[in-house]
């Protein structure tokens, strides 16, 4: 990836925890309100060298918050492996794997688009909401097959247990920036 596919990610990073931050959210909600950009964040964090890193974190207050809130909860969990809550949960097999990751990251982007039409100021009947309203429902049936698909496999079931209600919150949270967007 070239530094501007960063810059781009850590940009959209940026402009998400500014926007939560500036609603109060901080510290582990913020984590959990911005789950959607964890595989963006894990391919900055792997594909950038130091230099790189400590520009976009120069750049980018809001991503640097971001960044270091996960890493300071890694190294919690790296010095505390029993204490996490997600210990006994295996690890998905690839196809799901990269499933989950394309709708955390089509999450991220419809709450950062919705968002942004909050901040311009849209209307119900723009042409914007309807495209995202569109994407929403692809998000929604993507996000039903996935579940359906976990729920079928031979995985545990604490793995259901933790997938379905955090992907039922992220669509959550996207219905309430539909409707505050004006969307239907």
């Amino acid at each position: 990836m070239s530094m501007q596919d960063f810059r781009r990610m850590a940009a959209a990073m940026d402009q998400r925890a500014r926007q939560l931050m500036a609603e109060g959210v901080m510290g582990p909600e913020l984590i959990h309100r911005m789950v959607g950009h964890m595989p963006e964040l894990q391919r900055i964090w792997v594909g950038a060298n130091d230099q790189q890193l400590a520009m976009l974190c120069q750049d980018y207050p809001g991503f640097y918050e971001y960044a270091s809130l996960m890493e300071e909860a890694a190294e919690a969990q790296r010095a505390n492996p029993g204490q996490s809550r997600y210990k006994d949960l295996p690890e998905l097999d690839e196809p799901l794997k990269g499933k989950l990751s394309d709708l955390l990251t089509d999450a991220a982007v419809l709450e950062r688009q919705y968002q942004a039409l909050i901040g311009a100021g849209a209307r119900k009947g723009d042409a914007n909401i309807d495209e995202l309203s569109r994407m929403h429902q692809k998000w929604l049936s993507n996000r039903d097959r996935f579940i359906e698909s976990v729920k079928e496999s031979d995985l545990p079931k604490n793995v259901s247990e933790f997938v379905v209600p955090t992907l039922g919150q992220m669509a959550d949270r996207i219905a309430q920036l539909k409707i505050r967007a004006g969307g239907k």
